[in-house]
């Protein structure tokens, strides 16, 4: 996804899949060793009260069987479009159940998957009862300073979280995009615009995540390695 080959080969010969940085090796779960592990994990920090987990890409955990080729003709599939055979796999749900399970022996932690997937229906899935208990909704993210597409953002949200009977959640900026004052603008005028946004937001139903230094109206700045 972040450009170069999505597989590197370490010194005894064998290769590891990253789908993003090579710093960030794709767990296989196909074998119950991971699981056993990662659960491991999960209560490591658990036991220690961490409130829970912000799951990244939780679409994108499980793959197809055998890994096939992807063609690279289309550029969109790099953006998790439909067909993309990397992300949205069926047999992700079992791994969200799993966690959840490992989750309700401490009634006070909570999961929340980052999920861009294509529909509400697809959305929802991911919002069972016995998967996670929130969902990243990035509608109102994309959502351009307008007045329809911000009702249609809304609407679209409220909808797909009631699919699932779920809790609906806003954000209006995150690590992976320009941060809204820059984003509706710049200046004063960026400034206002993510002003009455946060109100907007802060007035819906549901949960509200606020990202780091929003709370400040800070705008986006380019930072050196």
């Amino acid at each position: 996804v972040f450009g170069g080959p999505a597989w590197t080969r370490v010194p005894d010969g064998q290769w590891y899949l990253h789908l993003f940085d090579s710093a960030q090796p794709d767990l296989n779960w196909d074998h119950p060793e991971v699981f056993s592990d990662v659960e491991k994990t999960l209560r490591f920090w658990l036991d220690r009260g961490v409130d829970g987990f912000r799951i990244d890409v939780a679409h994108g955990m499980a793959k197809p069987p055998g890994l096939p080729d992807m063609s690279l003709a289309d550029n969109e599939l790099l953006r998790n479009a439909e067909d993309d055979p990397r992300f949205d796999n069926e047999s992700v749900h079992e791994i969200h159940r799993f966690i959840r399970q490992v989750l309700d022996d401490y009634p006070e932690s909570v999961a929340v998957g980052e999920v861009w997937v294509h529909g509400n229906e697809r959305f929802a899935k991911y919002l069972r009862p016995d998967e996670l208990h929130l969902g990243f909704n990035f509608r109102l993210v994309q959502a351009d300073f307008d007045t329809a597409d911000v009702r249609a953002a809304i609407d679209n949200s409220l909808a797909a979280a009631e699919l699932a009977g779920a809790v609906p959640t806003w954000t209006l900026s995150n690590h992976d995009v320009e941060r809204e004052v820059s984003r509706y603008g710049g200046g004063a005028r960026g400034l206002a615009r993510a002003r009455a946004m946060a109100l907007v937001m802060l007035a819906l139903p549901g949960v509200a995540f606020v990202y780091n230094g929003e709370e400040l109206g800070l705008p986006q700045v380019d930072l050196p390695d």
